[in-house]
């Protein structure tokens, strides 16, 4: 069986070139494919990835964007040029360190038909420092761990457990089905993320398989989509993990209790940055985005947590709020 390996990018010229030589440094005993996706960079990142694509020119295909597309666009519209049976993923600014991540997971998939996806291990890495730390969620793996299809789905939407797609492989026809099958469950613009879905769409399919060993290193410690810098994209970005959380719910049939105490927290936590925004900036309305929250809590018909009702409702009364406040600062 083929693979390729995706790799979305948007300014990263000081990082694409150590992504792409900690995939190129693969040792496995076939030619692996390796299908770059560059969001209309505006810095260097274009010149980088050219340089490489004609230095390996019957490894890499280079896609660059006329216009941004947005990462989940991006990254979809790359699996719909790769032409590996097996597909991996390393973002532009994340390197493997384990030279023979590709071939133990390709042994695994070719050996295991019953199996959709196999991920390793993987570490933080500190932008600055190259420190490496381990993510609260991402338990150290010291043997192989093996999920039946279905068992991971409410851990996977609740983030009780963390399997990053960057140090996994998996089956592209799972997964170019199911894109043909709901488009929407993929390619949403509004949604915060694109591995999420596919996680899940993996772990109904078919068996999960976990490697020990890192294979990964995740930079953290920069802006980016997932940990944006402004207080004003944290509040928008997680609103639209909610609204992509409330989706995928209900297509993955998915009821179960800790679904309902991850949509509790996380319109606790959007009431919590809705009150911050109005004290940092001391207006009441905070830009709009209680009025906003209260909109996207009313058309889906949730439940409002005692917590956000009260933030909601502090909101709702200037002269209170200006009050309260004085004694918070």
């Amino acid at each position: 069986m083929s693979i390729s390996v995706i790799v979305v990018t948007y300014n990263q010229e000081d990082t694409i070139g150590a992504t792409l030589d900690s995939i190129l440094a693969q040792q496995i005993d076939e030619k692996v494919e390796i299908v770059i996706g560059d969001d209309c960079s505006a810095d260097n990142t274009e010149a980088v990835c050219r340089r490489y694509a004609a230095a390996y020119p019957d490894r890499i295909v280079y896609l660059r964007r006329k216009q941004n597309m947005g990462v989940t666009a991006n990254y979809f519209d790359c699996i719909a040029h790769a032409s590996g049976d097996y597909l991996a993923d390393c973002a532009g600014d994340d390197v493997w360190v384990d030279p023979y991540k590709l071939a133990r997971q390709r042994d695994v998939l070719d050996k295991r038909p019953e199996v959709s996806l196999v991920a390793t291990d993987w570490l933080c890495r500190d932008l600055a420092s190259g420190a490496l730390s381990r993510s609260p969620r991402n338990k150290e793996v010291i043997r192989t761990l093996e999920f039946a299809p279905g068992e991971l789905l409410v851990p996977i939407l609740t983030n009780e457990i963390t399997i990053h797609l960057c140090s996994a492989m998996f089956r592209k026809k799972i997964i170019a089905e199911a894109v043909e099958k709901n488009p929407r469950i993929f390619t949403d613009p509004h949604f915060s993320c694109e591995d999420q879905q596919i996680l899940l769409t993996l772990a109904k399919a078919g068996k999960i398989v976990i490697l020990p060993g890192v294979s990964l290193h995740y930079t953290v410690g920069h802006d980016s989509i997932s940990h944006p810098a402004d207080f004003a994209r944290k509040f928008e970005y997680s609103l639209r993990a909610l609204r992509q959380t409330l989706i995928l719910r209900h297509h993955f049939e998915l009821e179960a209790e800790p679904v309902r105490r991850l949509e509790r927290r996380s319109l606790n936590h959007l009431a919590a940055m809705a009150l911050r925004a109005g004290r940092e900036a001391n207006v009441s309305r905070a830009d709009g985005r209680p009025a906003r929250l209260r909109r996207f809590i009313y058309r889906r018909n949730l439940s409002t947590p005692l917590k956000a009702r009260i933030y909601l409702n502090l909101m709702k009364a200037p002269r209170l709020w200006k009050f309260i406040n004085r004694f918070r600062s």
